[in-house]
This record gives structure tokens, sequence and C-alpha cells, in this order.
């Protein structure tokens, strides 16, 4: 929609309209469904393969709706290396805690 302010529901909402089948991406889908807020995701996964199924997942997702998700982090070093070679934008912190939404995690 142009000329119209951004609305904190519009992401999920176009996420909805435009996104693929939720049984080729079962986990991915949850975690869209679950996990926005205004305009981050938060979440997590039990192990590396884990996250990064995720997040392909959810990025290829992102992508069919002509969306991008960016700023990828994650306490793990070994999965941020992973991300940057697959392409996806990471968000390095030096700091032991994140900032969403002025709320630290």
């Amino acid at each position: 929609m142009f000329g119209v302010n951004v609305s904190p529901s519009y992401s999920p909402q176009q996420l909805n309209t435009h996104r693929e089948i939720p049984e080729q991406y079962p986990a991915a889908t949850e975690m869209l469904d679950t996990c926005f807020y205004v305009d981050d995701v938060i979440s997590g996964a039990e192990n590396i393969s884990q996250a990064l199924k995720l997040s392909k997942d959810a990025d290829i997702i992102m992508k069919n709706a002509s969306m991008k998700l960016r700023k990828w982090n994650s306490n793990n070093q070994t999965l941020m290396r992973t991300w940057k070679g697959e392409g996806l934008e990471i968000h390095p912190v030096t700091r032991k805690t994140v900032k969403s939404l002025y709320q630290r995690f």
C-alpha cells in the first residue's frame, strides 16, 4: 500500500497473503506466525542445524513475499559465519545482549 503509514500489523498481513503453502516449511511458517513483533522476528532453535534450516526456510518464504529478512544474529559464531557464507545479511553485536524495539535480549 502506497501513501500509508506503516502499521504494526502490516508485515504479518502481507506475509499471510503471499507465503508458500505451510506444508512445505512447517517450522518456519509457525515461527513467522508466532514470532513476528512489529517488523522483527525473535526466535531460537535447539541446535545449529535446526537454526540453519529454520533461517533458510524463513528466508525463502519472505523472498517469495517480496520481503527480505535481514540483521540475522546469534550467539553462535559458527552459525553467524554460515549465514554470512549463505549470503544472509548478518548483524554482529559486540555486546552480550541484543536490542529490539527498545527491549534487550
